[in-house]
């Protein structure tokens, strides 16, 4: 009997220090899964601290070179190579100011052919970017570029990052044309992908490129107004230069005042397709130093042109033209 209670015993004792050693056993492991994750939690709180402490206000100077003025597909006749020259402020929120003016060296007068003052608002939540921005032109009165007969623009942008394959877009413009005669609305929808490396050549570097194809569709008050700011600049160089007295002078005038009677606005109204294009931008980056390279080829439709007269369709045409950018930001 003895002997028996004794093995009883035994066993008790047992069953008990086992169970106590997996208690212990699983307090230590319910420990350290605990502070694995506090660690993790600990580290995703510290890199987006980083991330806050890191994200500034910035002022980025930049210097543009591009080989003609292309707006929509569309140019003057005659080619305008021009250098630009911007300054752009951001603040941490995301608003941002930018002033920019263009600078023709081939021209003999009026080598300061245009400008803009920008503000605006951008914003990117995960895989959505967008924004919003005002826009303000300046011109000369001579000006070769077509975007020149803008006076200002209201506009709009979201993009979103589809599984990191490609990036759909779509602007909304709404452009205030110098005529009054008619504003235009503008928009445009689009499709890429940007490819990024970092640490190409130095720890501190990136690149990237991203291709894109857009089309655009809209309304055509700004072309037709172009055609007669175009005339009007005509017949002012024609009085600076006209040496036969103020009665020829007013002969241009009067032909030039019958040609603005006339304006284009047949087809102006009318909001249909009016361009397409694909562009391949290219960046650099190197600490504080940008290097920028964009060819773009682009394919006008549907557009319009002027006799003084009458107004007409012309065929389609595209235009090949790039843009080369260096900047730096402080």
């Amino acid at each position: 009997m003895i002997k028996y209670t004794f093995s009883v015993a035994v066993l008790f004792l047992s069953v008990i220090t086992l169970a106590s050693a997996q208690k212990a056993d699983t307090t230590k492991r319910t420990q350290t899964i605990a502070a694995a994750v506090k660690d993790t939690i600990s580290k995703k709180e510290t890199a987006k601290k980083d991330t806050v402490k890191h994200k500034k206000s910035s002022l980025k100077i930049g210097l543009t070179y591009a080989n003609n003025a292309v707006y929509l597909a569309r140019t003057d006749s005659v080619a305008t190579p021009n250098y630009g020259l911007g300054l752009t402020y951001t603040l941490k929120s995301g608003i941002f100011f930018t002033g920019t003016v263009n600078y023709i060296p081939s021209r003999q007068f009026d080598k300061l052919d245009a400008g803009e003052l920008e503000t605006g608002y951008n914003f990117e939540k995960d895989n959505l970017n967008g924004g919003v921005s005002v826009s303000k032109y300046f011109a000369s009165f001579n000006s070769t570029q077509v975007i020149s007969a803008l006076d200002a623009t209201l506009g709009a942008e979201l993009s979103y990052d589809l599984f990191d394959v490609v990036t759909p877009s779509i602007h909304a413009d709404y452009a205030l044309v110098r005529s009054g005669d008619g504003n235009d609305i503008l928009i445009t929808a689009g499709l890429g992908h940007e490819f990024e490396v970092d640490t190409l050549f130095t720890p501190k570097d990136h690149f990237s490129i991203e291709p894109k194809i857009e089309l655009t569709a809209g309304t055509q008050h700004f072309l037709s107004t172009y055609y007669v700011l175009k005339n009007k600049g005509a017949a002012q160089r024609a009085q600076h230069g006209n040496a036969k007295g103020k009665g020829a002078n007013k002969t241009t005038a009067s032909s030039n005042s019958s040609t603005q009677s006339t304006p284009v606005t047949t087809n102006a109204n009318q909001f249909q397709t009016l361009a397409y294009e694909f562009t391949l931008p290219i960046g650099y980056s190197w600490k504080k130093l940008g290097f920028s390279f964009t060819p773009a080829y682009a394919v006008a439709v549907h557009k319009i042109t002027d006799d003084g007269t009458t107004t007409s369709y012309l065929p389609n045409s595209s235009v090949f033209y790039f843009t080369l950018g260096l900047s730096y930001t402080l």
